[in-house]
């Protein structure tokens, strides 16, 4: 079983974000993981899970790209203004 964290460093094209279906599926093969078991190490490694700007589940690292945290909190405070805070 190969440990997530020591994939995720030879692939740089996932080290910010990994969409939760199709690439966490690779992930976790890559690991000998079930996807339900990737998750929970993804959770353990500080990755949460969010909605990307499709509305995909995505899994994120908060501290990854501070200035997308603050381009997602812009969109936040938008939408909260017009009242619609809908998922």
């Amino acid at each position: 079983m190969r440990a997530i964290r020591e994939y995720l460093k030879h692939k740089p094209c996932l080290r910010g974000q990994i969409l939760d279906r199709g690439e966490l599926k690779r992930v976790a093969q890559a690991c000998g993981l079930s996807p339900q078991e990737a998750r929970m190490e993804l959770r353990r490694l500080g990755f949460i899970l969010t909605r990307n700007n499709h509305g995909l589940p995505v899994w994120t690292i908060p501290k990854a790209d501070r200035s997308e945290g603050m381009a997602s909190n812009e969109m936040l405070n938008r939408a909260s203004k017009r009242g619609s805070l809908t998922g």
